[in-house]
């Protein structure tokens, strides 16, 4: 029985074939009748629903009515295992925030899939391809197409009746999430479809309270809470709602309605009561804590400090002598001292740090690069807050939600080119995290391909970019980060070039990413377009620089009688991608250079060393380049003259004995 864990330690190689075979590596690109080639690590990851979220789909699930009296659920149900016809796949169809995804785990519930066997599919691709798409025997697996807002292409919609065959053989079900304005199917496919109707917004969060906080229940009919909700509410605004109420100390009611607004009323009076001139600094105050918040009061009066300065404001003579004790400063934003020396505006006002930039950000749009440079400025090396980075890209993130959120994405890339470090560092982390938030990552994720592809990026963005494929984006998106390295790789950029190579080290440097990274280079180095097998082999030659701190441990897997399947087909990997460098004209050279460098090294054992060898050079003594190796040169160690001797004998002996076969009736003979 396969569990949800083992599906996400299924060997990235590995593909699905007719009749349930088990193909473990594919040997180049394979065609499909719809022209399309996938490689043998092409299914998405799933990732396990939390059982907290479960536990509300099963317990708290709000229902709204379907066709015939039914409710949605019971119909999508019934499309979904129908005994007879089209089955195992349906699309629920809505507007944002209708519930589709809490109505996907029900209905996935509700026809039988065990919970630990519900997968959230992660879009690990740049176009939408069915054939990524698993279908595990016994598992339910969602597929939320919505955050992408372009329009599907022709040959996933008719690739869906191949998927849906596999489904029905193995017994598993695809619940696919997508947007009326983007799914337009037309006659490409006919798949089940349920419009999702939106459940009215207080029954959800009635139902939500009842299940966790029972007792709570007449909080959202009573003041302040009673109109905070109507049926056009999002379901996502309501089941907030609920957990703040479960959440909320008791007869808070007032913080629940100040966190659930945004502290909109909270900030508005704030920031009328501290307009004079004299509280420009305690503005500077609230604002430096919300950026930093949690961060010691050292930290956050030199950065408010900073803040003060850049837009103007003239800080008082006699330095930290000057001015109001710290208590009293913190009584004035409403901030709290912290174990450690620390000043938290969250602590007795949960949601306040992010309310705040929030209301700077859309009340004063005159000060947004003001703040932006800030931000950079305190958190470069030897900065205030350098210590405070992810907190402070994770702040900017959030801003960029807001409307005039491009700026942060524009500055960000502004920073990189300007070749400062004290903005590069930051930028790079703003847009790692912005490439991987499940709104705006889409987005960010497209502009770093149009980078990677545009003839004009700048060195510096270039260099980000391998940066950032090489880290989070490159370990949760392999897929998508190996194709902008490859974009990368095919420019002729010596930058680039180096960048890329440092980049796919550091990412099959992770033992369980080792065969993707490898399967893709390999794909690259085999390519029929010239531009992307030169990328390919010359990426590939990086991977086995003997003179590299980040060389990677050869697989044993070269030898054929290996018995980790894993370690096999990587060793495979390395054999077909370094014979595809040795027939590059380009890379050749280098090959044979790396290849003879491996062969005098004493860092790497005979038992792994000669059976690679081996097999590269297997057939290919005629080859230019071969003779060379074999012989040596001077500055060959005695252990390589040792290893060349036995890889000579070994290619000979071989070469014999395939020469001395008998010759079998009925076979031609050529001269």
């Amino acid at each position: 029985m396969t569990s949800a864990e083992d599906i996400a330690m299924v060997p990235v190689q590995q593909a699905a074939a007719s009749d349930h075979a088990h193909v473990t590596q594919v040997a180049g690109d394979y065609e499909e009748h719809h022209h399309r080639y996938v490689r043998g690590w092409e299914y998405l990851r799933g990732v396990g629903v939390d059982d907290s979220e479960m536990d509300l789909v099963e317990h708290a699930f709000v229902d709204c009515p379907g066709p015939g009296g039914t409710g949605q659920v019971e119909n999508a149900v019934s499309m979904l295992t129908r005994p007879y016809g089209r089955g195992h796949m349906l699309v629920l169809c809505g507007e944002t925030s209708t519930g589709r995804r809490t109505t996907a785990l029900r209905v996935l519930r509700d026809a039988g899939v065990p919970r630990e066997r519900i997968l959230w599919l992660v879009l690990d691709w740049d176009q939408p391809r069915t054939e990524q798409i698993p279908h595990f025997k016994g598992h339910g697996f969602v597929l939320d197409l919505t955050t992408d807002r372009r329009a599907l292409p022709e040959d996933f919609y008719t690739g869906l009746a191949d998927y849906q065959k596999k489904a029905e053989a193995d017994k598993a079900f695809l619940i696919i999430l997508a947007d009326p304005s983007t799914w337009k199917p037309g006659a490409l496919a006919t798949v089940p479809t349920v419009h999702v109707i939106r459940p009215p917004a207080p029954q959800v969060a009635e139902a939500h309270l009842r299940y966790s906080a029972a007792g709570r229940v007449d909080w959202l009919t009573s003041n302040p809470l009673d109109k905070l909700l109507t049926h056009a509410t999002p379901v996502s605004d309501a089941a907030r709602l609920a957990r703040l109420v479960a959440h909320a100390k008791e007869n808070d009611r007032a913080a629940v309605k100040e966190e659930f607004t945004d502290w909109r009323e909270h900030l508005g009076r704030w920031f009328e009561e501290h307009c004079a001139p004299e509280d420009l600094r305690e503005r500077a105050l609230l604002v430096a804590a919300a950026l930093l918040e949690k961060a010691p009061a050292s930290v956050v009066l030199k950065a408010a400090d900073q803040f003060f300065t850049q837009v103007g404001g003239e800080l008082p003579r006699g330095g930290a002598l000057a001015g109001r004790d710290l208590d009293q400063r913190l009584k004035t934003i409403r901030a709290s001292p912290m174990d450690g020396e620390g000043i938290s505006l969250e602590a007795k006002r949960h949601g306040l740090p992010e309310a705040v930039l929030k209301h700077v950000w859309q009340q004063r749009p005159q000060l947004r690069p003001v703040l932006l440079d800030w931000a950079s400025q305190i958190s470069a090396p030897n900065g205030i807050a350098v210590r405070h980075l992810r907190r402070i890209a994770d702040c900017l993130v959030q801003l960029s939600l807001l409307p005039g959120g491009s700026t942060v994405l524009s500055v960000a890339s502004a920073w990189i080119d300007t070749g400062r470090t004290a903005h590069q560092q930051l930028a790079v982390e703003v847009l790692e995290t912005m490439a991987l938030h499940p709104v705006r990552g889409a987005a960010v994720r497209k502009q770093l391909y149009d980078w990677a592809y545009q003839r004009t990026t700048s060195k510096e963005l270039i260099k980000a970019v391998a940066e950032i494929c090489a880290g989070r984006l490159g370990r949760e998106y392999p897929r998508i980060a190996m194709t902008r390295l490859r974009l990368l790789a095919s420019r002729d950029d010596e930058t680039a070039r180096e960048a890329v190579a440092d980049a796919v080290q550091t990412l099959a440097r992770a033992p369980e990413q080792r065969p993707l990274v490898l399967s893709e280079i390999v794909a690259w180095a085999e390519s029929v377009d010239s531009t992307i097998r030169k990328a390919g082999a010359t990426t590939f030659l990086a991977l086995t620089d003997i003179t590299s701190e980040t060389l990677l441990p050869l697989p044993a897997a070269a030898q054929e009688d290996a018995d980790d399947a894993t370690d096999t087909s990587a060793g495979q990997l390395f054999v077909r991608g370094w014979r595809a460098a040795l027939l590059e004209p380009s890379a050749a050279k280098t090959a044979h250079g790396h290849l003879a460098a491996w062969l005098d090294s004493p860092r790497l054992p005979d038992d792994q060393v000669l059976p690679l060898a081996t097999a590269v050079l297997r057939g290919c003594l005629g080859q230019a380049g071969t003779a060379e190796l074999l012989v040596g040169s001077p500055e060959s160690s005695d252990l390589g003259r040792v290893r060349r001797k036995r890889l000579l004998d070994q290619l000979i002996s071989e070469q014999v004995l395939s020469q001395a076969e008998p010759v079998h009736v009925g076979t031609p003979v050529t001269a």
